[in-house]
């Protein structure tokens, strides 16, 4: 999950993102939560730099359950799909 320009606040198993952790993306969109292999995994938040945030239960690295019940959001981010590719843009999958 590691993205060029990121920052990671967190522990490493194994070499690999794991535990609670801080995730900055160069957007400054900031997610907070669980993480797991590497990837957004458990109970997470992304906060976007507008002020807005988005909680929601997140599965190797996307989102599997949204909580509607975030307390700001803007047009753009309620929209699922602007989230998920907010979420998914910081995946990095294998090659070949």
């Amino acid at each position: 999950m590691e993205y060029t320009g990121s920052q990671y606040i967190g522990e490493y198993v194994d070499g690999r993102m794991e535990g609670e952790a801080e995730y900055i993306l160069p957007t400054k969109t900031k997610y907070v939560g669980e993480m797991k292999d590497g990837m957004f995994h458990g109970q997470g938040t992304l906060y976007f730099p507008s002020g807005s945030r988005h909680d929601a239960i997140w599965e190797k690295g996307l989102v599997v359950k949204v909580s509607l019940n975030s307390p700001i959001w803007t047009h753009l981010e309620k929209s699922l799909r602007a989230v998920m590719t907010v979420g998914t843009a910081s995946i990095t999958r294998p090659r070949g």
